[in-house]
């Protein structure tokens, strides 16, 4: 006989939770009672205003039921941004965010109170979101998918603790921003270590024509590096799927080559990020030695469909306009590895490049025999290009799927790694030591399987930077570019190393080497070569160099470099501007915590003395 007893209903359940109120009560529980107040009031007051219901939580969580998935969802957004806003007013130690989780299911109702399965989801759902972020059920996301003008950031399936079955979880971007620049040792420029071992497993579809190769002896005015090697620039694959969302297939083509030809040391390839405003151009080529300073261009197509993919190549002297071969390949997607070798292989006899047996083992190297993985970290790393919190979240969950169809694929190890650095640099975890030591681990067991991946190696040298551990960041680094001596990220992380040891002179050196493989480097890297100018007394040359990043979308990092600069050569107004946009975009800067990235005192103090004339404390 059926059991009446107990009410059912369908409920939308919030569950709101502070982070580090213990730790906060245990240094003052006055303050930190009166900042959970004046929290729990504007929650408990949003959600009314939603039509919502609080019948639960403890002194540092709330936990209401909404009719309306569409109306605990809206409740959740101005919370989350009513709390950022109290918190950007308060002082930084009565700070108070707060996560939320959000599910739709079936609870028990006793009398005010609701029981089951559904609430317990919401809980857990609250536990994977951010600081200030929200994490959703997919029940929740199937009723409010049309109902927000922003895309829901897809986390996969997880298994949360005590729930028998898996549970689709969403992240809820309209409040998880970017990135905000990292105050410590925050790592500089592009993520550049998803171009990974895979190095090779889409060469494969670049540059083919076994026995047909034309060998020819550059011309003695072809582009060359400073030491005489070719210059060759991969310009962007083009996707002809018809489908945009295949973007990171075609992007991840022109990466992969990249990688593995510039492991080549008799050949200097430009960094992508040089080529990427090519992307999509059907032009010709006249003006390329000009604008890239290049003699040879690769420029290539990619068609997918079902299982098919149809790849066009096309290697050309610039200098000429002569066509060295053009080939056009239809294999099944489980053949895609199989052209790897001999792709590589075509593009330098065409260009009678000499190569010793090892730096051929390393262009070669394969990461993944798994279509399906390599598909899996492709679409990963697209997510983690983006920088913010919740794509490098998306990115962690689906480099997981990649390792489960691959345990033993490297590249994607290392990129999993990445996302650990990110959450520690960029103030996500409270727990800064564990997601280094997570980071560390899985850089260490990418080495273990693949010694030359360049990316674990750069991974593991942002971690030690992290820590302080100087040398071993910059030996690291330079093990990175002896594997890959035309990779200008490699260049450029040096810069920054040897920047923040007190080697001006060296960082200089190195971030103009990387000038010349990405003459596009990203700003970030540029103003690491600012301030080494700054340190190495060159003050005309530091402003020269970061008066042109100064922009709306600067960091601090580079008005705290122009402020310091401005006050050691006498510009007192440009100083104090400068000073304020430091405050403006961090206003908790403080030159003693600043400074204490440096190793060195030397440096420290020029740069503290620098920072104070210019008026920041």
């Amino acid at each position: 006989m059926e059991d009446h007893s107990s009410l059912r209903k369908l409920a939308a359940i919030l569950i709101a939770d502070a982070v580090g109120f213990s730790r906060q009560m245990g240094k003052d529980e006055e303050r930190t009672l009166r900042a959970l107040h004046a929290r729990r009031d504007l929650i408990e007051r949003e959600i009314g205003a939603y039509h919502g219901r609080v019948f639960g939580g403890a002194g540092d969580s709330v936990v209401a039921e909404f009719p309306s998935a569409v109306d605990a969802l809206k409740a959740a957004l101005e919370i989350q941004r009513s709390i950022a806003a109290l918190d950007h007013a308060a002082p930084e130690e009565e700070r108070m965010p707060f996560r939320i989780g959000i599910n739709l299911g079936d609870v028990i109702v006793e009398a005010q109170n609701l029981y089951g399965e559904g609430i317990n989801i919401a809980e857990r759902l609250q536990t994977l979101a951010e600081p200030g972020g929200i994490c959703i059920s997919g029940s929740v996301r199937e009723q409010v998918r049309d109902k927000f003008d922003f895309d829901f950031i897809d986390l996969g399936t997880k298994q949360l603790k005590n729930i028998a079955r898996p549970i689709q979880v969403f992240f809820v971007p309209a409040v998880g921003g970017k990135a905000r620049p990292a105050r410590i040792f925050g790592r500089t420029g592009r993520h550049s270590w998803y171009r990974l071992g895979i190095a090779g497993a889409m060469v494969a579809v670049a540059l083919a024509v076994v026995g047909t190769a034309v060998f020819l002896r550059p011309p003695e005015h072809a582009a060359y590096n400073g030491s005489g090697q070719p210059i060759i620039a991969v310009l962007p694959f083009a996707n002809l799927s018809g489908d945009k969302e295949q973007d990171y297939f075609s992007d991840g083509i022109t990466e992969d080559m990249v990688a593995a030809l510039g492991r080549f040391s008799d050949l200097s390839v430009l960094a992508s990020a040089a080529t990427a405003r090519f992307k999509n151009n059907t032009g010709d080529l006249a003006d390329l030695p000009q604008k890239l300073g290049v003699r040879y261009v690769v420029r290539g197509s990619v068609r997918r469909s079902g299982d098919r993919i149809r790849v066009s190549v096309d290697l050309t002297d610039t200098d000429t306009d002569i066509h060295l071969w053009t080939r056009q390949f239809d294999r099944e997607l489980t053949d895609i590895f199989a052209l790897q070798d001999e792709i590589t292989r075509n593009i330098t006899g065409a260009l009678a490049i000499k190569l010793s047996r090892i730096e051929q083992d390393r262009a070669l190297q394969k990461g993944t025999q798994s279509l399906d993985a390599y598909d899996y970290f492709l679409r990963g790393r697209a997510h983690l290009a983006t920088g913010g919190r919740a794509e490098v979240l998306a990115a962690r969950a689906i480099f997981e799927k990649a390792i489960e169809l691959d345990p033993r694929y490297a590249g994607a190890i290392s990129a999993l790694g990445e996302t650990y650095l990110l959450e520690a640099n960029q103030g996500w975890s409270e727990f800064v030591g564990d997601a280094l030591k997570q980071a560390e681990a899985l850089g260490r067991q990418a080495l273990s399987l693949s010694p030359e991946l360049t990316d674990a190696h750069q991974l593991l040298a942002y971690v030690y930077l992290a820590r302080g551990e100087y040398d071993r960041a910059i030996l690291e680094t330079n093990r990175a570019i002896e594997i890959n001596p035309s990779d200008a990220y490699g260049y450029a992380s040096l810069g920054s190393m040897l920047m923040w040891a007190g080697d001006a002179n060296g960082a200089i050196e190195a971030v103009e080497k990387a000038r010349l493989f990405d003459p596009t480097l990203p700003s970030d890297h540029v103003s690491v070569l600012g301030f080494a100018y700054f340190l190495a007394g060159r003050y005309e040359e530091a402003v020269a160099t970061l008066e042109p990043l100064a922009g709306g979308e600067a960091t601090y990092f580079v008005f705290a470099g122009l402020a310091a600069t401005y006050a050691q050569i006498g510009r007192a107004p440009d100083a104090k501007r400068a000073a304020d946009e430091v405050t403006r975009r961090w206003p908790f800067f403080k030159t003693a915590l600043f400074v204490e990235q440096w190793r060195d005192d030397k440096s420290r103090k020029l740069v503290a003395d620098g920072l104070i004339k210019a008026g920041l404390d």
